[in-house]
Protein backbone atom coordinates (compact mmCIF):
# COMPACT_ATOMS: atom_id res chain seq x y z
CA UNK A 1 0.00 0.00 0.00
CA UNK A 2 1.56 3.35 -1.03
CA UNK A 3 2.11 5.93 1.34
CA UNK A 4 -0.07 9.10 1.03
CA UNK A 5 1.80 12.31 0.99
CA UNK A 6 0.68 15.42 2.58
CA UNK A 7 -1.30 17.24 0.20
CA UNK A 8 -3.07 13.88 -0.81
CA UNK A 9 -4.34 13.41 2.51
CA UNK A 10 -5.50 17.08 3.22
CA UNK A 11 -9.15 17.47 3.15
CA UNK A 12 -9.81 14.07 3.48
CA UNK A 13 -13.23 13.20 5.16
CA UNK A 14 -11.93 11.92 8.82
CA UNK A 15 -14.31 9.47 10.97
CA UNK A 16 -14.80 9.82 14.88
CA UNK A 17 -15.63 7.22 17.22
CA UNK A 18 -18.95 9.06 17.96
CA UNK A 19 -21.99 6.44 19.23
CA UNK A 20 -23.06 5.62 15.72
CA UNK A 21 -19.78 3.77 14.82
CA UNK A 22 -20.12 1.87 18.14
CA UNK A 23 -21.81 -1.46 18.66
CA UNK A 24 -24.86 -1.67 19.49
CA UNK A 25 -24.03 -2.99 22.99
CA UNK A 26 -22.05 -0.04 23.93
CA UNK A 27 -24.25 2.78 23.02
CA UNK A 28 -25.43 4.10 26.15
CA UNK A 29 -28.96 5.17 25.04
CA UNK A 30 -29.40 1.42 24.77
CA UNK A 31 -31.43 -0.74 26.99
CA UNK A 32 -30.40 -4.02 28.54
CA UNK A 33 -31.74 -6.35 30.53
CA UNK A 34 -30.43 -7.26 33.63
CA UNK A 35 -30.12 -9.11 37.01
CA UNK A 36 -29.43 -7.85 40.47
CA UNK A 37 -27.52 -9.51 42.67
CA UNK A 38 -27.34 -6.62 45.63
CA UNK A 39 -29.77 -4.17 46.74
CA UNK A 40 -29.68 -1.00 44.56
CA UNK A 41 -31.77 1.60 45.93
CA UNK A 42 -33.95 3.12 44.95
CA UNK A 43 -33.41 1.27 41.60
CA UNK A 44 -34.24 -1.79 42.49
CA UNK A 45 -33.62 -4.62 45.11
CA UNK A 46 -31.63 -7.83 45.09
CA UNK A 47 -33.29 -10.75 42.79
CA UNK A 48 -35.04 -7.85 40.73
CA UNK A 49 -34.81 -8.35 36.82
CA UNK A 50 -34.76 -5.04 34.95
CA UNK A 51 -34.41 -3.04 31.59
CA UNK A 52 -31.52 -0.01 33.01
CA UNK A 53 -29.40 1.96 30.39
CA UNK A 54 -26.75 0.19 28.61
CA UNK A 55 -24.09 2.78 29.66
CA UNK A 56 -24.88 2.48 33.19
CA UNK A 57 -25.27 -1.44 33.82
CA UNK A 58 -21.97 -1.97 31.79
CA UNK A 59 -20.25 1.23 33.24
CA UNK A 60 -21.18 1.12 36.67
CA UNK A 61 -23.43 -1.97 37.88
CA UNK A 62 -21.83 -5.10 36.31
CA UNK A 63 -18.19 -3.55 37.39
CA UNK A 64 -19.03 -2.94 40.66
CA UNK A 65 -20.79 -6.85 41.08
CA UNK A 66 -24.16 -5.62 41.77
CA UNK A 67 -26.11 -7.06 38.88
CA UNK A 68 -24.87 -9.37 35.92
CA UNK A 69 -26.67 -9.66 32.35
CA UNK A 70 -29.71 -11.65 32.56
CA UNK A 71 -29.18 -14.61 30.61
CA UNK A 72 -31.44 -17.72 30.99
CA UNK A 73 -28.90 -19.39 33.08
CA UNK A 74 -28.52 -16.39 35.55
CA UNK A 75 -32.50 -16.07 35.82
CA UNK A 76 -32.29 -19.53 36.88
CA UNK A 77 -30.64 -17.37 40.22
CA UNK A 78 -33.32 -14.82 40.34
CA UNK A 79 -35.62 -17.07 42.72
CA UNK A 80 -32.86 -17.95 44.83
CA UNK A 81 -31.28 -14.31 45.01
CA UNK A 82 -34.83 -13.07 46.25
CA UNK A 83 -35.17 -15.23 48.80
CA UNK A 84 -31.91 -14.48 49.96
CA UNK A 85 -31.88 -11.19 49.77
CA UNK A 86 -35.77 -10.99 51.84
CA UNK A 87 -33.63 -13.28 54.50
CA UNK A 88 -30.77 -10.71 54.46
CA UNK A 89 -33.64 -8.01 54.93
CA UNK A 90 -35.69 -9.73 57.72
CA UNK A 91 -32.25 -9.72 59.94
CA UNK A 92 -31.00 -6.17 58.99
CA UNK A 93 -34.43 -4.79 59.99
CA UNK A 94 -34.23 -6.56 63.23
CA UNK A 95 -30.97 -5.34 63.88
CA UNK A 96 -31.69 -1.40 62.98
CA UNK A 97 -34.81 -1.89 64.94
CA UNK A 98 -33.00 -2.76 68.45
CA UNK A 99 -30.85 0.69 66.85
CA UNK A 100 -34.15 2.67 66.44
CA UNK A 101 -35.56 2.01 70.07
CA UNK A 102 -31.96 2.70 71.41
CA UNK A 103 -32.25 6.07 70.17
CA UNK A 104 -35.50 7.06 71.82
CA UNK A 105 -33.64 7.14 75.13
CA UNK A 106 -31.18 8.93 73.97
CA UNK A 107 -30.34 12.19 72.56
CA UNK A 108 -28.26 13.28 68.92
CA UNK A 109 -26.00 16.09 70.30
CA UNK A 110 -24.88 18.26 67.36
CA UNK A 111 -22.56 21.34 68.60
CA UNK A 112 -22.26 24.79 66.13
CA UNK A 113 -20.93 27.66 66.12
CA UNK A 114 -23.54 30.43 67.39
CA UNK A 115 -23.81 33.90 68.48
CA UNK A 116 -24.67 35.71 71.79
CA UNK A 117 -28.41 35.47 70.64
CA UNK A 118 -28.48 31.73 70.33
CA UNK A 119 -28.68 32.07 66.61
CA UNK A 120 -26.61 29.82 64.55
CA UNK A 121 -23.91 30.40 61.61
CA UNK A 122 -25.92 28.70 59.09
CA UNK A 123 -27.88 25.87 59.40
CA UNK A 124 -28.39 22.05 60.85
CA UNK A 125 -28.33 19.76 58.26
CA UNK A 126 -29.50 16.18 57.86
CA UNK A 127 -25.74 15.48 56.63
CA UNK A 128 -24.56 16.76 59.95
CA UNK A 129 -27.01 14.63 61.91
CA UNK A 130 -26.15 11.48 60.07
CA UNK A 131 -22.63 12.08 60.48
CA UNK A 132 -23.26 12.05 64.68
CA UNK A 133 -25.71 8.95 64.56
CA UNK A 134 -22.39 7.20 62.59
CA UNK A 135 -20.78 7.94 65.36
CA UNK A 136 -23.51 7.24 68.14
CA UNK A 137 -24.45 4.09 66.58
CA UNK A 138 -20.98 2.52 64.41
CA UNK A 139 -23.51 2.30 61.43
CA UNK A 140 -23.48 4.17 57.97
CA UNK A 141 -26.28 6.04 58.12
CA UNK A 142 -28.50 7.08 54.94
CA UNK A 143 -28.58 11.09 55.18
CA UNK A 144 -31.38 11.06 52.46
CA UNK A 145 -33.85 9.23 55.48
CA UNK A 146 -33.12 11.52 58.08
CA UNK A 147 -36.41 14.75 57.10
CA UNK A 148 -36.14 17.97 58.71
CA UNK A 149 -39.24 19.36 58.92
CA UNK A 150 -38.01 23.46 58.53
CA UNK A 151 -34.53 24.86 58.92
CA UNK A 152 -32.61 24.48 62.04
CA UNK A 153 -31.22 28.09 62.76
CA UNK A 154 -31.10 28.46 66.82
CA UNK A 155 -30.20 26.24 69.66
CA UNK A 156 -32.67 24.01 71.26
CA UNK A 157 -34.49 20.74 71.16
CA UNK A 158 -35.82 19.31 68.05
CA UNK A 159 -38.01 15.78 66.72
CA UNK A 160 -36.82 15.03 63.62
CA UNK A 161 -38.13 11.64 61.33
CA UNK A 162 -35.79 9.42 60.45
CA UNK A 163 -35.84 6.76 58.20
CA UNK A 164 -33.00 4.01 59.27
CA UNK A 165 -33.48 1.50 56.50
CA UNK A 166 -36.74 0.13 54.87
CA UNK A 167 -39.46 -0.68 57.18
CA UNK A 168 -37.79 0.89 60.01
CA UNK A 169 -38.16 4.60 61.40
CA UNK A 170 -37.32 6.32 64.12
CA UNK A 171 -38.09 9.71 65.62
CA UNK A 172 -34.47 11.78 66.42
CA UNK A 173 -34.41 13.85 69.34
CA UNK A 174 -31.58 16.38 68.36
CA UNK A 175 -29.86 18.75 70.49
CA UNK A 176 -28.67 21.35 69.09
CA UNK A 177 -26.07 23.45 71.06
CA UNK A 178 -22.95 26.16 70.81
CA UNK A 179 -19.73 24.30 70.41
CA UNK A 180 -16.67 25.61 73.16
CA UNK A 181 -15.35 28.16 70.81
CA UNK A 182 -18.91 29.91 70.14
CA UNK A 183 -19.27 29.48 74.75
CA UNK A 184 -16.32 31.66 74.87
CA UNK A 185 -16.78 34.26 72.80
CA UNK A 186 -20.51 34.98 73.27
CA UNK A 187 -19.04 35.36 76.98
CA UNK A 188 -16.04 37.81 76.14
CA UNK A 189 -18.85 39.49 74.25
CA UNK A 190 -21.46 39.91 76.77
CA UNK A 191 -19.21 40.84 79.47
CA UNK A 192 -18.08 43.69 77.33
CA UNK A 193 -21.52 44.59 76.58
CA UNK A 194 -22.13 45.17 80.32
CA UNK A 195 -19.36 47.03 80.84
CA UNK A 196 -19.93 49.40 78.11
CA UNK A 197 -24.00 49.64 79.34
CA UNK A 198 -22.65 50.53 83.12
CA UNK A 199 -20.86 53.07 81.85
CA UNK A 200 -23.53 54.28 79.56
CA UNK A 201 -25.68 54.75 82.65
CA UNK A 202 -23.04 56.42 84.91
CA UNK A 203 -22.99 59.10 82.24
CA UNK A 204 -26.66 59.25 81.12
CA UNK A 205 -28.68 58.22 84.35
CA UNK A 206 -27.24 59.40 87.31
CA UNK A 207 -27.54 57.36 90.36
CA UNK A 208 -29.51 59.01 94.04
CA UNK A 209 -26.14 58.90 95.80
CA UNK A 210 -24.87 60.93 93.35
CA UNK A 211 -28.12 63.83 92.74
CA UNK A 212 -27.63 64.05 96.98
CA UNK A 213 -23.96 64.63 97.12
CA UNK A 214 -24.29 67.63 94.56
CA UNK A 215 -27.43 68.94 96.30
CA UNK A 216 -25.47 69.16 99.31
CA UNK A 217 -22.11 70.62 97.32
CA UNK A 218 -24.55 73.31 96.17
CA UNK A 219 -26.45 74.18 99.77
CA UNK A 220 -22.42 74.02 101.29
CA UNK A 221 -21.32 76.50 98.66
CA UNK A 222 -24.58 78.82 99.15
CA UNK A 223 -23.61 78.73 102.83
CA UNK A 224 -19.86 79.96 102.37
CA UNK A 225 -21.03 82.78 99.87
CA UNK A 226 -23.63 84.37 102.83
CA UNK A 227 -21.38 84.25 105.64
CA UNK A 228 -18.63 86.40 103.57
CA UNK A 229 -20.90 88.61 103.03
CA UNK A 230 -21.89 88.76 106.22
CA UNK A 231 -18.20 89.42 107.52
CA UNK A 232 -17.65 91.56 105.17
CA UNK A 233 -20.26 94.33 106.05
CA UNK A 234 -19.41 93.86 109.47
CA UNK A 235 -15.94 94.95 108.50
CA UNK A 236 -17.50 98.22 106.98
CA UNK A 237 -19.40 99.53 110.02
CA UNK A 238 -16.83 98.54 112.61
CA UNK A 239 -14.51 101.25 109.91
CA UNK A 240 -16.92 104.04 110.05
CA UNK A 241 -17.34 103.62 114.01
CA UNK A 242 -13.91 104.54 114.48
CA UNK A 243 -14.28 107.36 111.99
CA UNK A 244 -16.82 109.12 113.82
CA UNK A 245 -14.83 108.40 116.95
CA UNK A 246 -11.64 109.82 116.29
CA UNK A 247 -13.40 112.78 115.09
CA UNK A 248 -14.45 114.84 117.83
CA UNK A 249 -11.06 114.07 119.29
CA UNK A 250 -9.32 115.70 116.37
CA UNK A 251 -11.86 118.97 117.22
CA UNK A 252 -11.21 119.48 120.86
CA UNK A 253 -7.65 119.43 120.12
CA UNK A 254 -7.69 122.23 117.61
CA UNK A 255 -10.00 124.21 119.74
CA UNK A 256 -7.42 123.92 123.02
CA UNK A 257 -4.54 125.35 120.01
CA UNK A 258 -6.24 128.29 119.16
CA UNK A 259 -7.17 129.22 123.18
CA UNK A 260 -3.48 128.70 123.81
CA UNK A 261 -2.68 131.06 121.07
CA UNK A 262 -5.07 133.94 122.21
CA UNK A 263 -3.92 134.01 125.29
CA UNK A 264 -0.20 134.14 124.83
Amino acid sequence: MALLRKRDWIGMPVRCCSAQNLPPDSRGDEQLKILFLQDVRPTARAGDVKEVKNGFARNYLIPQGLAVQATEHELRRAAKLRQQADNRRLQEASEWQEVADALKEEKVRIEVRTGPTGRLYGSVTNTMIAAQLAIMTGRDIDRKGIQIPAPIRAVGDYKIPARLVEGVNATLRVEVVADETSIELNKQLEEVSALIVEEDQNILDPSFEDVLAAAEANIDAEASGESEESEASDSSDDDDTESDSEAPEDSEESAAEETAEKSE
